[in-house]
């Protein structure tokens, strides 16, 4: 549906765990990482937050929550959240997935985001990996607005490889 609109690039915030395990998060099990998958195929680069601690459910074997669904799946951004100096943010998920890759691709300022708010006009206190996936979904928008012939998966490949590698 989206696609035959003409939707090029997805923010979604969405993060699923209650219901998988640890195996399942191999980017093909959940039924929104297969959805994912098959909006990428269709020319929809899909950016996702990889999720935030407090509501994640599935623990990796060292006991360390794992990442959400959908942001185990293939040729998609995953985005973290960190702090203004680049710093993860003790909230945000981590990789690897099940299958050994790695999670997030990208990270972006996730706490203390200046954002529209309903009720007040802005807000300098929105936080969490929904605010910062807009932030490198925008950034997508970007690369895909100064080529527009590039597919998801080149979009995501300029994303990647021009992104300054961090340790936390």
């Amino acid at each position: 549906w989206m696609e035959s609109l003409g939707v090029d690039i997805v923010s979604s915030s969405l993060g699923y765990s209650d219901w998988y395990t640890w195996p399942d998060m191999d980017g093909k099990t959940a039924t929104t990482s297969k959805a994912a998958r098959v909006a990428t195929r269709k020319g929809v680069l899909v950016v996702t937050a990889m999720g935030n601690a407090g509501l994640a459910t599935v623990r990796r074997p060292d006991g360390q929550f794992a990442l959400m669904a959908l942001a185990d799946a293939d040729s998609i951004v995953a985005v973290g959240a960190t702090l203004s100096d680049a710093t993860l943010a003790s909230f945000s998920l981590t990789g690897p997935t099940y299958d050994g890759r790695v999670k997030p691709e990208i990270v972006a300022q996730g706490v203390n985001v200046f954002a529209v708010s309903a009720d007040t006009g802005y807000t300098p206190y929105f936080g969490g990996t929904s605010a910062s996936t807009p932030l490198a979904a925008g950034v997508a928008a970007l690369i895909l607005s100064a080529n527009p012939r590039l597919t998801p998966v080149e979009v995501r490949a300029r994303m990647l490889n021009t992104a300054r590698q961090i340790f936390d």
